[in-house]
Order: structure tokens, then C-alpha cells, then sequence
């Protein structure tokens, strides 16, 4: 159960663009501890606008594992035949000659900062392998999962990279999973600059890429489709492109505004940075882009806009002063956009805090993450507008999973409050899952229903001497001995999967029942929908 707080009015969230026109803007640069004499790129503030990560290129301290044919050459080379090595892996990568490794483009590590209201913390932090390693690294993009981030290329174990991008957990303050590819339908590049940013809900992509349909780098969206896939590229449209080059896109967190680079008529000379506003939800019509005012563009040239909300923050780079660093301004009044929870694990049969208990948590599309609710209760930030599924377990227990969202169109006044539900496992009883999607008429799982699954074998994992009944039920509408045979089908396919994923088959009972047994009488499509389900029963313990 959730308990919101809320001022009951709508609250304005597009005031970047009159700021744009109406401010004059303090511009600040970074200090030299975030700006070195080295060039300094891809600004990625946090959505609490309380850490930055940033990549430093051609710096001599950079992560040096390089992975050939999964050993690493710099636990097992000299320097010398090192720094060769490398040399040869940037010019795979550039197609052409590179001479000094050290002081390549190609040397890219990502770093990050802590940053108070209006100040820097000293300490630079330069994250581990394997989000840094010898090859280009840096950080495209935030995902609605504060831990998740999408990163440019995808990396393998044995050492190879691919073109592309690749998603990231941090699964602690300074741990990192390995990177997971990301699929894009019909997905290259004509050059190899590329850049990317999602929506705040994680359904959307903006890359930039020069690919058959571009007249020079031109911007595109893509849609999502599943767990870390994405649909094929469409362009933007030649409102937004130009035939000079746009890059760097980023939307802010409301969706609506577009900000990007671009050399386009209008520029000062070199890239300046534009804005344009997203005109309905086709997301190929959009306002005649503006060019920023001075001092955001220079003659110089300014690119890579990354907007955060919370702050009201601009982060930019520009060569105004030489080499790439990183700038910022404040172009808008600051807007939090993540609200804190503070929920209680509760055993519905004794209505008391359960301790020693996880929460599991994401939001649509993302890797789900697990928190620990020692004394039964536990803090956790959520972006707003996104919806997050929390889900409370336990061994021994079943955990009813919670859907929860805050609308961006509300004010909260401070934070919320969320009971979740666990039951004790007992024979007879059901297993509380979210529901398991299928395709139609098809007894073919959904890909999105997957995590759903692996935490059921999970519990089974966990519990070696927990039995199954998978119990298949439709809605009414066809002939009853199809329908009786679809729903035995989809119980089997449940089984399947739990046995792939190491569960033994005499653990799972199957069992169709059709339309025997409704939970409504089927007048609706929105009612049939809920009879269209597969129930999990316990029958051993």
C-alpha cells in the first residue's frame, strides 16, 4: 500500500524554454581538479544531481587491462611490449597508424566526482575495470535505474570490442557488473562517431550517426522493444537535421526538450549548442531548433549538453580556452525528480515487520536490483513518472510484487511512504507472481515475463525441497478443448523454462483447466485479460 503525499496541482515543468530567452546565465567552469590540461568530455551528472561522471582522454593514469584472448597483457607483458600491444589495438580501432598509445584519442577512462550544492568534492574517484579498461571508455547515457548506465561499445570477456553500447550495473559504491550488449535493430555506423541519449522513462533512444539516409551526422530515434533491445533507427526528420552535422543529443527528464550539437547555419563558428521541443508523441515533430545564447556557445566549439533537472543545471564542454573542459550553468529553477520511499516488509498473517528480508527492484526494461531490509524496512530514491515494480522476499516466504509510479504531473511535498506484503509458504498455498505474459493464442513466454520466471526458480534454488503445480487458465472465448489445450501448453512452457534453469522436473506439476475456473465473468475484454493467467501453487514443502 502506498501513502502519497501530494499537492493536488499541476506542476510546470517547461520552464527551460522561456529561461532560455529571458536569463542572463552565469557561466562556470569546472575546477582543474575535474579540468585538466588534458581534454576532458561526455559531462554525465546523476539524476540527484549529486555525482559526475566525466571521460579524460590522453591522460597517462588510465585503467591499462587489456584482455587478449581473455589474459590480461598487463599482469603478463613488460612495458615495453605493453604499450606495443595497446598501440596495435588503437589502430585496429582508428584503421590507421597509432604511434604513442598514451596520448591517443583513443585513450579514453571515465572518472567521477562528488558535488555538494554549490561546490566540488577534491577527491576525483577513477572507477575499476571493467568499467575502465585500456580501450575507449565512456559514459553515454543514465537509465530510470539509478545503478544502470549505457556505455559506448560492447566489450567481450575474452578482450574483443564491437561497435555498439552495452549497459552497466553498479552493484556497489565501487564493484561493477561486466557490461551486457545492446541490441538496435538494423544498428551501424558510416564513421565511427556515435553518441546517445534514453528518456527518463527508459522507452526511448536519440543517437546521433551518419549512416545511408544521413546527409552528414544526423539525429534518429529508436523505440523500445524488450529487455536491452531497441527497434531500427528512424530519422528525426529535417526539421531538427540539417546538412551539417548534428550530435550529442539530450532530452531532458520531462521529455519535451531536445538539446544538441550542431555546426549548422546559425553556429558562431565551429559546433554551438541548440534546444528544440518535441511537438507531439510521433517523436518526428519538432520545433525549429534555437540556437543558446552567450555564454553557453562561443566561437569556439561547445557540445555535449547534459540537462539535469534536479539542479537546474547545464553541463557542456567547449574549447573555448584550448583544449576540451567541462562547464555549467544554470538555465532553470531546480525540479527534483526523484522521490524518497521509506517502506516496511510486513507478513500479512501476522501484520508484523519481517527482518532478514531483500527487496528486488527496477523499472520497465531495466536489470532489476536488490536491496537489504535488515529490521524490515528500507529507504529507496524513484525517479518520478517512471513506474518501479518492487517485490519483497524472503526465504520462506512469497512476496507480492508492487507496482509503483509518481506522476510527474503532481506536486509531492515530502516523502512517501509503501507497505509490501510477504506470506509464509505453505502447501496449498500460491505463490505470488507478477502476471506471465504470452504470445497470443501461443503458449510461447514473452521475453518480458523472464525475470518474472528466474526469480521463481530462485525461491526453488533457495527452497530444495519446494514442489510445484503450474496451473494454466484462459478466458472463455473459443472452443472449450482449444482452450483446455492452450492453457496445458502454457503450463508446460512454464516448466520448461524452470527446467532450463537447472530446476529438476519432478519438482513441477502441470496442470490446463481452460476456462474452468474465471476470477470474473468475461463481459470485457479488460475482464478476460485477468482470466488469461497461470497460477503457481505449492503442493510439498
Amino acid at each position: 500500500m502506498i501513502r502519497f503525499n501530494i499537492l493536488l496541482f499541476v506542476f510546470y515543468v517547461g520552464c527551460i524554454g522561456t529561461t532560455v530567452s529571458q536569463t542572463r546565465y552565469v557561466l562556470e567552469k569546472l575546477p582543474p581538479f575535474v579540468n585538466s590540461s588534458y581534454d576532458e568530455i561526455t559531462p554525465v551528472p546523476t539524476r540527484d544531481g549529486k555525482t559526475l561522471f566525466f571521460t579524460r582522454v590522453g591522460y597517462p593514469v588510465f585503467n591499462r587491462t587489456l584482455l587478449v584472448d581473455s589474459v590480461d597483457a598487463a599482469l603478463e607483458e613488460t612495458p615495453d611490449v605493453y604499450a606495443q600491444t595497446l598501440a596495435d589495438a588503437f589502430t585496429q580501432i582508428a584503421e590507421k597508424p597509432v604511434l604513442n598509445p598514451e596520448l591517443s584519442a583513443f585513450n579514453q577512462d571515465i572518472w567521477m566526482i562528488e558535488m555538494g550544492d554549490s561546490s566540488f568534492s577534491m577527491q576525483l574517484q577513477h572507477p575499476p575495470y571493467p568499467l575502465n579498461n585500456a580501450l575507449p571508455n565512456s559514459l553515454a547515457a543514465m537509465t530510470p535505474d539509478p545503478n544502470a548506465f549505457y556505455i559506448l561499445n560492447q566489450f567481450h570477456r575474452n578482450g574483443n570490442m564491437e561497435r555498439g553500447f552495452s549497459i552497466i550495473t553498479r552493484t556497489n559504491d565501487t564493484l561493477w557488473s561486466f557490461p551486457e550488449p545492446v541490441e538496435i535493430k538494423n544498428y551501424y555506423t558510416i564513421t565511427s562517431d556515435v553518441s546517445l541519449t534514453m528518456s527518463y522513462d527508459g522507452q526511448v533512444l536519440l543517437l546521433s550517426a551518419t549512416r545511408f539516409d544521413s546527409r552528414d551526422m544526423d539525429l534518429y530515434v529508436c523505440f523500445r522493444e524488450g529487455f536491452n533491445r531497441w527497434g531500427e533507427p528512424q530519422h528525426l526528420g529535417d526539421i531538427v537535421n540539417s546538412d551539417k552535422r548534428e550530435t550529442t543529443p539530450y532530452l531532458s527528464e520531462d521529455n519535451s526538450t531536445l538539446f544538441f550539437s550542431s555546426n549548422r547555419v546559425g553556429s558562431s563558428g565551429g559546433n554551438d549548442i541548440f534546444m528544440s521541443k518535441r511537438l507531439d508523441d510521433s517523436w518526428k515533430n519538432w520545433s525549429k531548433p534555437e540556437r543558446m545564447e552567450e555564454p553557453i556557445n562561443s566561437k569556439a566549439d561547445d557540445s555535449q549538453p547534459y540537462f539535469n533537472m534536479t539542479t537546474g543545471n547545464l553541463y557542456f564542454t567547449s574549447k573555448r580556452d584550448g583544449n576540451s573542459d567541462i562547464y555549467r550553468v544554470q538555465i532553470a529553477p531546480p525540479q527534483p525528480t526523484e522521490l524518497l520511499v521509506n517502506g516496511r516488509i510486513l507478513n500479512r498473517k501476522s501484520r508484523e515487520l519481517v527482518s532478514g528480508a531483500q527487496v528486488y527492484y527496477s523499472a520497465k526494461g531495466s536489470p532489476r536490483n536488490i536491496l537489504t531490509a535488515a529490521d524490515g524496512t528500507f529507504s529507496l530514491k524513484i525517479p518520478r513518472g517512471v513506474q518501479f515494480e518492487l517485490i519483497p522476499s524472503k526465504p520462506g516466504f512469497s512476496g507480492k510484487p508492487e507496482n509503483v509510479v509518481f506522476p510527474w504531473e503532481y506536486y509531492f511535498f515530502r516523502e512517501q511512504y509503501i507497505d509490501l506484503w510477504i506470506d509464509p509458504l505453505e502447501v496449498n498455498a500460491t505463490i505470488q507472481l507478477q502476471p506471465i505474459f504470452f504470445q497470443q493464442s501461443k503458449p510461447i513466454i514473452l521475453e518480458e515475463s523472464f525475470p518474472e520466471l528466474e526469480r521463481l526458480a530462485a525461491t526453488m534454488v533457495e527452497m530444495p525441497k519446494l514442489n510445484i503445480r503450474v496451473e494454466g487458465h484462459t478466458d472463455n472465448l473459443g472452443r472449450a478443448e482449444d482452450l483446455l489445450r492452450l492453457s496445458e501448453e502454457r503450463a508446460q512452457a512454464i516448466k520448461q523454462f524452470l527446467v532450463q534453469k537447472g530446476i529438476r522436473a519432478d519438482r513441477i506439476d502441470t496442470v490446463g483447466y481452460g476456462a474452468k475456473f474465471p476470477q470474473n465473468n468475461n463481459t470485457s475484454d479488460e475482464l478476460r485479460a485477468f482470466n488469461r493467467r497461470v497460477e503457481v501453487r505449492i503442493i510439498k514443502l
